[in-house]
C-alpha cells in the first residue's frame, strides 16, 4: 500500500476533460438511456395523436341472400310508362350479393373526441419531458458528487506526501539537534512516531483516492471538470417540477371535464353517397362531433337492380346519447377537476417553503466558507511563525510539523466548505428540475 502511495505521489497531474465531455457522457449511462427511451414514446404517442389522415375497411367482404323477384311486378299497374322497368325486372334476377367497402378518413379541423385526445397527448408529453429533466439532473448531481469527493481525496493525497515530506525533515532535524545534545530521547522518539502517522495517512488518503477514483467511473470513463467549479445559478423562470407537473394535471382535468360535457352534446351527421351503373358507389360524410370527413368507396354485387333507380342518396342524422353512467363521469370529472385546483395551490406553498429551506442552506454555506476562508489564513500565518522560530532556534520541528498539520487540516476544511456550498446550489437546481450542464458556464 505504501508503494502504491508514493507511486500516486509521482504521477503527474492528469489532463482534464472538458466539462462538456464529462456531462456528454453520462448520457451512455443506463439511467439517462432509459429516460430517454420513455420520453421518445411519449412523444411518438403525442405525433400519432396528431395525425389526421387514417385508412379503414369496413364490412370486409359481405355475403348477402335475396328473395326472388317478380318477373315483372309492374306490369299489373295500369300505367303502361312503367312497362320500361321490365327488362330489369326478370326472372333472372341473382338471389346472391356480395359487397366490399375500403374508406379513407381525413379529420379536416380538429374538434371534440380528436381534440380532447391529442391535448392529452401533448399535456402527457410535456410531463414525460420533466420528468426527464428531472432524471437528467439528479443523475448529474449524483455524477457530479462523485466528483466532488474525488477532487477531496486527491487534495487530501496531495496534502499527505507533503506531510509525509514535512515529518521526515522534522525527524532529521530532531537527529541533528539529538546528536548535539539539544534534543532528547522522547523528543527523538516522537519524530519518528509524527512520521508514522504521516506514512499512515498517506496510505489511508491513497486509499480513499483509489475508492473516490472506482465510483467516479462508474458513472463515466471521462475526466471530471477541473476544480473550482463555476456558481450554479438557476434560470430565472424556473419552476419545481411539482408545480408544473401540478398545472398540467389541471390542464388534464379540464380537459377530461370538456370530454365528458360533449359526451351530452348531439351528434349530427350529413351523407352523400352517388350509385353508379357498375354497383358501385362514392361518398362523402361529416360528423360535427370531431368534424371528421369520411371518403369512402363500395362495391356492391349483383343485388335488385331497382337500385339503378336511386343515383344520389343525402342522409341526415342526428343521435343523442344520455344515461346515468354519463351523469356520475360527468360528476367525477368535475371532481377531478377540483381536487387538481387545490393540489396545485398545495404545491405552490410546498415549493415556497423548500426553496426558502434550500436558500437558507446556500446562506450557511456561505457563512462556514468566510469562516474557514479566516481560519485557512491563521493557520498559514502560525505554519510561517513556526518555521521562522525554527531557524531562529526557538522552536524544535516538530512545532513546525504540528502547525503543518493543522494547515493541511485547514486547506481540508476550506476545500469541504467550498463544495458544500456547491452541492447546496446544485439541491437547488435538481429541486427545480434543472440539470446542472444547461446552468455549467
Amino acid at each position: 500500500m505504501k508503494k502504491l502511495a508514493l507511486l500516486i505521489l509521482l504521477l503527474p497531474s492528469l489532463a482534464l476533460a472538458t466539462t462538456n465531455e464529462f456531462f456528454l457522457s453520462l448520457r451512455a449511462h443506463p439511467t439517462a438511456k432509459a429516460a430517454a427511451l420513455l420520453l421518445e414514446a411519449s412523444q411518438q404517442e403525442a405525433t400519432n395523436a396528431a395525425n389526421r389522415l387514417s385508412l379503414d375497411a369496413s364490412g370486409g367482404f359481405l355475403t348477402r341472400s335475396l328473395w326472388p323477384a317478380d318477373p315483372c311486378p309492374l306490369l299489373d299497374d295500369p300505367d303502361p310508362s312503367n312497362d320500361v322497368f321490365c327488362p330489369y325486372l326478370t326472372a333472372t334476377v341473382p338471389t346472391k350479393a356480395a359487397q366490399a367497402e375500403v374508406g379513407v378518413t381525413f379529420r379536416a379541423i380538429a374538434y371534440g373526441d380528436i381534440a380532447d385526445h391529442q391535448q392529452t397527448a401533448q399535456l402527457n408529453y410535456r410531463t414525460a419531458l420533466i420528468d426527464y429533466r428531472s432524471r437528467i439532473a439528479s443523475l448529474e448531481e449524483s455524477a457530479l458528487e462523485t466528483a466532488l469527493q474525488f477532487s477531496l481525496a486527491q487534495k487530501a493525497n496531495d496534502l499527505a506526501g507533503k506531510g509525509v515530506e514535512v515529518a521526515a525533515a522534522a525527524l532529521q532535524a530532531t537527529k541533528i539537534r539529538h546528536q548535539k545534545g539539544a534534543a532528547s530521547n522522547h523528543d527523538l522518539l516522537e519524530a519518528q512516531l509524527a512520521l508514522e502517522r504521516a506514512s499512515t495517512e498517506l496510505d489511508n488518503a491513497a486509499s480513499s483516492l483509489e475508492l473516490a477514483e472506482m465510483s467516479l467511473r462508474s458513472f463515466t470513463t471521462a475526466d471530471p471538470p477541473s476544480w473550482p467549479w463555476p456558481r450554479l445559478l438557476p434560470p430565472a423562470d424556473a419552476e419545481p417540477p411539482s408545480v408544473t407537473k401540478a398545472r398540467l394535471r389541471l390542464e388534464q382535468a379540464r380537459v377530461g371535464l370538456t370530454h365528458q360535457q360533449r359526451a351530452f352534446f348531439p351528434v349530427g351527421e350529413i351523407r352523400y353517397q352517388h350509385n353508379f351503373n357498375d354497383n358501385s358507389a362514392l361518398g362523402i360524410s361529416l360528423e360535427t362531433r370531431t368534424l371528421g370527413t369520411r371518403l369512402y368507396y363500395s362495391y356492391q354485387g349483383p343485388a335488385d337492380p331497382t337500385r339503378h333507380r336511386t343515383k344520389d342518396e343525402v342522409r341526415l342524422g342526428l343521435r343523442l346519447q344520455v344515461d346515468q353512467t354519463g351523469w356520475g363521469s360527468l360528476e367525477a370529472a368535475r371532481s377531478r377537476l377540483q381536487a387538481a385546483t387545490a393540489a396545485l395551490a398545495a404545491s405552490k406553498k410546498q415549493s415556497e417553503i423548500e426553496l426558502a429551506r434550500l436558500q437558507l442552506h446556500i446562506e450557511q454555506n456561505e457563512r462556514r466558507l468566510a469562516l474557514a476562508k479566516s481560519s485557512l489564513k491563521l493557520a498559514y500565518n502560525n505554519y510561517q511563525d513556526a518555521q521562522r522560530r525554527v531557524e531562529l532556534g526557538l522552536a524544535v520541528p516538530l512545532e513546525a510539523q504540528q502547525a503543518w498539520l493543522k494547515y493541511s487540516q485547514a486547506q481540508l476544511d476550506l476545500l469541504k466548505c467550498q463544495q458544500d456550498l456547491t452541492r447546496s446550489q446544485i439541491a437547488v437546481l435538481v429541486y427545480l428540475g434543472v440539470p446542472p450542464s444547461e446552468v455549467w458556464k
